[in-house]
């Protein structure tokens, strides 16, 4: 028993021993924590001036106010009606994460969000369908009431996105869309377009029901694009456009058009080409007083005669494949330069700039020693 408390004894006096020695230790350390907090408090002193110094300066961009920081970055854009991306470093969204300033200025410029480009976002389903949908319902609520330029060039499963922006045509400047229902187009045309000055439509299917777009619907319309699937079904104030481009369009559908188009300032062409079993109709001059730029794209029905039926006294810029000129294989052969000539005198036109594309019977200098009063011609395979 004896020898158990004498154990005991020992065995404490032993922690006594250690726990003084950690004790010791800790002394230490308390005494080496208060020189470092003392050390932090001297360095703490010691940087507050250069802190007030830079806390006190203020970033000049910074400084600018609100609406010169909004101009800039609508200059950061493309130049509207050009859309900038949904996202990445030309978006508006990437503005909106500089800092928290530049988010709120940029969620608050209504114009930054006007333009959007839903080309091609929405191929992968459903899914992605309704996110695009998403996005472009934050951009037209952070648009505001600023007029809108919208691009939805897609395949047919952009229909959820199309019936979004149909509810703020009253607000559409610049439309450009593919594969639109025909159920959406009549929503269209029935609804009016106060503000819109540029129409690009474009299908994968042919629209066969007649519609029509009245002057009062859309009383600012001037550019118009469309392509051969929807241009015999639609009819437009044709009178009030300045531009006008017609693709895969036969010749006389094309004079039926251009002879209500008076004001016409700009007009491209592409003429359907036809086979050897259609017959070619004959053509009545068409006078365009007021165009001055004329374009006839590849693959243009190889015939003369449209082009000698256009009358364009203040025509400036001309550019015409050469096969619609004339050819060198038949029979008696045409010769582009009696064509052009012959139009020239026609139209009584100065022509300031002539390019000929597909050139193969002559090159850039026979057509420039024949016109010698143009001073721009080019010519080109």
């Amino acid at each position: 028993m004896l020898d158990s408390l004498q154990l005991d004894r020992a065995f404490l006096a032993e922690k006594d021993v250690q726990i003084l020695e950690i004790e010791t230790q800790i002394s230490k350390l308390q005494a080496q924590i208060s020189a470092l907090e003392g050390s932090i408090s001297v360095l703490r002193t010691a940087k507050q001036p250069a802190q007030t110094r830079l806390d006190s300066y203020k970033y000049p961009v910074l400084t600018l106010p609100p609406e010169i920081v909004a101009e800039i970055f609508l200059h950061f854009l493309p130049t509207y009606p050009d859309p900038p991306p949904l996202t990445g470093i030309r978006s508006p969204i990437w503005l909106s994460h500089i800092c928290c300033q530049w988010r709120r200025i940029a969620l608050s410029t209504c114009v930054l969000w006007r333009a959007i480009n839903l080309t091609g976002i929405a191929r992968d389903g459903q899914l992605r369908e309704k996110g695009a949908a998403l996005l472009a319902l934050s951009w037209l609520e952070r648009s505001g009431c600023a007029p809108l330029s919208i691009c939805a060039v897609d395949h047919a499963e952009t229909n959820l996105i199309i019936s979004i922006f149909l509810g703020y045509q009253a607000r559409w400047e610049h439309l450009s869309l593919t594969a639109i229902h025909s159920t959406q187009l009549r929503e269209m045309a029935l609804t009016p377009m106060p503000l819109l000055r540029t129409l690009h439509l474009d299908f994968t299917q042919a629209v066969t029901a007649p519609l029509m777009f009245s002057n009062q619907h859309l009383p600012l319309l001037r550019v118009v694009v469309l392509n051969d699937c929807l241009r015999p079904s639609v009819g437009l104030p044709w009178f009030q456009l300045t531009s006008l481009t017609l693709r895969f369009i036969f010749m006389e559908e094309c004079i039926s058009i251009l002879q209500r188009t008076r004001h016409l300032v700009d007009c491209t062409l592409q003429f359907q080409t036809r086979t050897a079993f259609q017959q070619y109709p004959d053509v009545t001059d068409t006078v365009l007083p007021s165009l001055q730029k004329l374009v006839f794209e590849r693959h243009s029905d190889p015939a003369m005669g449209p082009f000698l039926s256009f009358i364009s006294p203040a025509l400036r810029h001309l550019e015409v494949i050469e096969g619609l000129l004339g050819l060198s294989g038949t029979i008696p052969p045409v010769d582009p330069i009696r064509t052009l000539e012959t139009f020239i005198s026609k139209s009584g036109c100065k022509l300031q700039e002539l390019r000929i594309t597909e050139a193969y019977i002559y090159s850039p200098d026979g057509y420039r020693d024949a016109f010698p009063s143009i001073p721009i011609i080019t010519a080109d395979k």
